[in-house]
């Protein structure tokens, strides 16, 4: 009974809004409302109202962006507006002295999330930034995920692009990536790998690391050395810290494994070993200022007391990987860098599944 009190209030509510015309600071929290009750919804895997939720979210944001411009264009028509200019600040002047708190409201309300200098102090770029923002990324991802989860990869996938067409106004601009991690799941839920390959690749089209051929090269080298340093210094030297390509690396290297391109694999294996190490090695020093890479046996066992680390690990698949990249150093000849992994990771790898892998391993490959 208290539900149905609730839900019928709450639909008095919005009915009253209505009624009374609602601003568009009132359309804004009722998109967000929106949105944010699509996100409970689907994480209650009630997918009819978080599609409901969602359209109500891009309806109402379309609502408001009509709104807000309407209003800035009856605003900045006015003379003494015009005669200002296309500063932002000589506009808000004006529009100060003339009391129009609403326009002023619009435009500090964009000011504040992406700041003066993102418009170049310009009016005119803000108001074309607000013609962007009339469409809602988020909400049309969260669609994508719903018929993702349905089976219906067309629609998921038009969706998706739909999202990233729109990237610029992300609330969370790295959510773009995710947003390509779903295409490209959708690509191999629908066996198209090739096209997989390519949305894993464009992941990684701003990173350092992927673009850097003398680092790949370099860590290519350092493991085919060969000699019993080899794995050691593989750890001192190498660094990798664009983060959201750990996930891309892991994929791209089990893909070109499975079609027999294993230097490929080699490459992305080590780029995902390193990016997750860096990041551990960040997060231990974040935690401790004393602490100071030596070797890979003591780096193991400092992070063998920060169970969230152990988990991050095991989600990543970095302790899999670990293993991998030994398998393919051998495959590829390059025992000494291979057994000396295997060594720490039979001993020191914090997820005991990983680390039976790794006893096999070093058993199977004869090492």
């Amino acid at each position: 009974m208290k539900k149905i009190f609730v839900t019928i209030f709450t639909l008095f509510t919005c009915i009253s809004l209505f009624a009374a015309a609602p601003t568009a600071a009132e359309l804004a929290n009722l998109s967000l409302n929106a949105y944010r009750n699509a996100l409970y919804s689907f994480d209650s895997m009630d997918y009819g109202k978080a599609l409901k939720y969602s359209e109500d979210a891009i309806l109402f944001r379309k609502q408001q962006l009509e709104k807000e411009k309407q209003t800035l264009k009856d605003s900045l028509s006015a003379k003494r507006v015009r005669d200002a200019g296309d500063s932002i600040y000589a506009v808000l002047d004006v529009l100060e002295s003339r009391k129009e708190k609403e326009s002023i409201r619009i435009i500090n309300t964009y000011l504040k999330k992406k700041g003066n200098e993102y418009f170049d102090n310009s009016i005119t770029k803000l108001r074309e930034y607000m013609n962007s923002m009339v469409h809602y990324p988020e909400a049309h991802k969260l669609i994508g995920d719903i018929y993702r989860l349905e089976g219906e990869y067309k629609f998921a996938e038009d969706y998706y692009l739909l999202a990233l067409s729109n990237e610029d106004v992300l609330d969370v601009p790295d959510e773009k990536y995710e947003i390509l991690y779903m295409l490209a799941e959708i690509s191999r839920l629908q066996n198209d790998l090739q096209k997989m390959e390519v949305r894993l690749l464009n992941i990684l089209t701003l990173d350092e690391a992927y673009n850097d051929k003398a680092l790949k090269s370099s860590m290519l080298h350092t493991i085919s050395t060969n000699k019993s340093d080899s794995m050691e210094k593989f750890f001192s030297l190498y660094r990798a810290q664009v983060y959201y390509s750990m996930d891309a690396y892991t994929k791209l290297a089990d893909y070109y494994y499975d079609a027999g391109a294993k230097d490929r694999a080699m490459e992305f294996t080590s780029l995902a070993v390193i990016c997750g190490f860096s990041k551990i090695l960040e997060t231990l020093q974040s935690r401790n200022s004393n602490y100071e890479y030596t070797n890979l046996a003591s780096f193991f066992q400092e992070l063998s007391y920060n169970t969230d680390i152990v988990e991050w690990g095991n989600k990543n698949l970095l302790w899999k990987n670990f293993n991998f990249l030994a398998k393919l150093a051998h495959e590829d000849g390059h025992d000494i860098f291979a057994r000396g992994l295997l060594s720490v990771l039979v001993r020191w790898c914090p997820e005991r599944y990983w680390q039976k892998e790794a006893v096999l391993l070093l058993s199977e490959l004869g090492l």
